[in-house]
């Protein structure tokens, strides 16, 4: 065999096997995971909610096309969430010195203090992770995360 079909025949293989090993994983994904971080957001806000205050913590002040891109979200649908929190005076809409058309978004300090409270309110998840995981096991399951993190964003 050549080395570019070998190449090729080696990289279908591994193509396949992430196919079965993903479809191994999003079942406990969901149940294990996803499923029991939202039930500890569902007593306040959605995990939509939730994620976009923490991504505007993360990041500052961000235009609604910054976020929405943050998000992997449609521009109509953060326009909508950051209604319903400029709303609850969770962010604040601030024009852009240098393009008095572009509008950016920013936390306000209730929802900065909101989000630091209930941090500190709902640590079921992480106790969880913490009572069944070993130490061990959750720094694997972290660096898989940053794995994710990093080759997750290269795909189209």
């Amino acid at each position: 065999m050549t080395g570019k079909i070998y190449e090729k025949k080696t990289t279908e293989k591994i193509s396949e096997n992430f196919v079965k090993n993903l479809l191994g994983v999003m079942p406990n994904w969901h149940a294990k995971l996803v499923r029991p971080f939202k039930d500890t957001l569902h007593r306040e806000m959605s995990l939509e909610t939730y994620y976009c205050l923490q991504t505007l913590k993360m990041n500052g002040t961000m235009t609604m096309t910054q976020l929405a891109q943050k998000l992997k979200v449609p521009k109509q649908q953060v326009t909508k969430l950051i209604d319903t929190l400029s709303t609850h005076q969770f962010v604040e809409r601030v024009n852009n010195e240098e393009d008095r058309r572009s509008i950016r978004i920013r936390l306000t300090p209730m929802a900065v203090s909101y989000l630091d409270k209930y941090y500190l309110k709902n640590t079921g998840f992480i106790r969880m992770l913490e009572e069944q995981l070993t130490m061990q096991e959750l720094m694997q399951l972290n660096d898989a995360m940053e794995v994710l993190d990093r080759i997750l964003p290269k795909l189209k």
